[in-house]
């Protein structure tokens, strides 16, 4: 939390004061600095804040009562954040008792029908997870103000599990149907499993319940070996999708630990602590950011135009928060799962996944991807202790994307395979072109997974991926060749790359990524994505071999 606040100077926090000022509360960036600024000075952190932290709560307090816009400016979100940091202050003596009861007065007067943006309806049978923020809000709000919140919460509850599929995930996108963002999933998932720890015991404790045990095993196998979210659709590749993470692994641990289901909780707290040294060290990277690049983050190149600095960076302090607070460190970490190895898994068909593991390496595969965010087919590429970009942790989309791009893409890309038709070339990391899982293998020594690639109901032709510790082996069947992305540049560091026949090598932070195969690679043009740069290659050959490691084992 201290890490992430350090990212905002004392410029940077005046400016936002004074942003606040002129034109009102309008989102939930500025509370989240203050309450994250409360929450750390009740730790004997930054208490040279303290006055500019009661600047910013008597802002947010007025603005509270008084949004500026129809989203109630961020009220569903940014209650909770307030309350839990005077939850925490009140144990401490950094503020007077008459001075935290004027600002719980304040609370308790709040009007529900005026104070959150997203509440069930005739109008609105259905809201997406803005609707379970506010009741996150108004559980922390009763808790630090005495008031039952029980009925408020049950309204909102049954919309919410409408949203969950066969796996217990949650699209928020839409009822049902693809292109289901990743983090949104976890969002919601983690919003409702709060209810219970912050006290809801009511009729919907055992969906809840139920819905968790349900996505347990898929939420383990998603976490990449380097602790990372899986990618795919909005506010992808943000630092605080990992403290999101981080919280989860956390709750879950904690909830199963006191159910008795101990093998299940270890490899939970093992998974959280596994994300959280991810984290710091996204953190530790200069310059400090919010997205997972290093260009100058107000250019908010990787991000969409709502996922701005000022309201991401302080995201990463609120998520980790959250963990602490539901932590129970009793229970001693094994290894985690992605660790352990050897499998494949699916999602349900609207979040169209399949991940990868053996031998210390972890893929994700898109299989029906959403266009305006990512690419069909083999979209990641990681391996543990290696740098994530250095070959390919998140593909490049084209044509009107939804995040800001240096420069937009000629088509979209992945590790992909490509056909000459008599027209243009396609490849399999098209929009339409969708990936389907025929077979699968997991033993002892690695994971083999075939695919179909097919457009408009027609095989363009078969990949075959086997993942063992000796690397990534991709085989096209019916192929004419494959595209490969080189990372070129991450927004303030290029790469070291060498590209010689029958090979590519990578150098990037202290990793390398090495593509083997048969031909010459030729120069195919630079592409982009929320991670940098890329240089891709086309090589007229079916087959592929990747390996990933240490600079110092070439």
């Amino acid at each position: 939390m201290e890490k992430s606040l350090s990212a905002y100077t004392e410029k940077r926090i005046r400016e936002y004061i004074d942003e606040v000022k002129r034109n009102g509360l309008t989102e939930h960036g500025f509370p989240r600095l203050g309450a994250n600024i409360g929450i750390l000075m009740a730790h004997g952190r930054r208490l040279e804040l303290k006055s500019t932290f009661v600047e910013i709560i008597d802002l947010c307090l007025y603005g509270f009562a008084h949004p500026q816009n129809k989203s109630k400016g961020g009220n569903n979100f940014s209650i909770r954040e307030v309350c839990h940091a005077l939850m925490e202050l009140e144990k401490t003596d950094v503020f007077r008792m008459e001075q935290l009861s004027q600002w719980k007065e304040k609370l308790a007067a709040l009007d529900i029908p005026k104070s959150y943006s997203h509440i069930v309806s005739k109008e609105n049978p259905t809201p997406a997870n803005w609707a379970y923020f506010a009741v996150l809000s108004e559980q922390a709000r009763g808790l630090l103000c005495g008031i039952p919140t029980d009925a408020f919460l049950e309204h909102q509850l049954p919309s919410q599990l409408l949203r969950l599929d066969e796996n217990g995930m949650y699209r928020d996108h839409s009822l049902s149907g693809p292109h289901q963002p990743m983090v949104y999933d976890l969002v919601a998932r983690n919003l409702i499993g709060l209810s219970l720890f912050m006290g809801y015991d009511g009729k919907y404790t055992a969906r809840i319940e139920k819905m968790m045990r349900d996505s347990d095993d898929l939420t383990l196998k998603m976490q990449s070996v380097t602790g990372e979210l899986a990618f795919g659709g909005r506010s992808n590749q943000c630092i605080h999708n990992e403290m999101l993470q981080a919280n989860y692994y956390e709750l879950r641990a904690t909830l199963l630990n006191k159910e008795g289901n101990i093998e299940k909780a270890v490899l939970f707290k093992a998974a959280a602590k596994k994300v959280a040294e991810a984290c710091m060290r996204w953190l530790q990277e200069k310059p400090m950011s919010h997205i997972k690049n290093h260009f100058d983050p107000d250019l908010q190149l990787g991000c969409e135009g709502y996922a701005y600095f000022n309201k991401y960076m302080i995201t990463v302090a609120s998520n980790a928060y959250l963990a602490y607070l539901v932590a129970d460190d009793r229970i001693e970490p094994t290894a985690a799962h992605s660790d352990l190895g050897r499998f494949i898994a699916e999602t349900g068909e609207d979040f169209h996944k399949v991940f990868m593991n053996a031998g210390g390496y972890f893929l994700e595969f898109d299989c029906n991807a959403d266009t305006a965010y990512d690419a069909n087919g083999l979209g990641r590429v990681h391996k543990k202790d290696c740098d994530t970009r250095v070959c390919l942790s998140v593909p490049c989309p084209a044509g009107k994307t939804a995040y800001k791009l240096e420069t937009p893409n000629p088509h979209p890309l992945s590790i992909c395979g490509y056909k000459n038709t008599a027209d243009r070339i396609i490849c399999s990391a098209e929009g339409g072109v969708k990936h389907v899982l025929i077979s699968k293998n997991e033993c002892d020594s690695q994971c083999t997974g075939t695919f179909d690639c097919v457009l408009n109901e027609e095989r363009l032709f078969t990949e075959k991926c086997t993942v063992s510790s000796g690397g990534v082996d991709l085989a096209f069947s019916g192929a004419d060749g494959i595209l490969v992305p080189a990372f070129l540049f991450d927004g303030a560091k290029e790469t070291d790359i060498i590209v010689s026949d029958g090979q590519i090598v990578i150098k990037y932070n202290g990793s390398f990524c090495k593509y083997t195969f048969e031909g010459e690679p030729q120069d195919y043009g630079v592409f982009f994505n929320r991670n940098g740069r890329y240089r891709a290659y086309s090589i007229a050959t079916d087959r592929l071999h990747i390996e990933m490691g240490d600079v110092n084992e070439l």
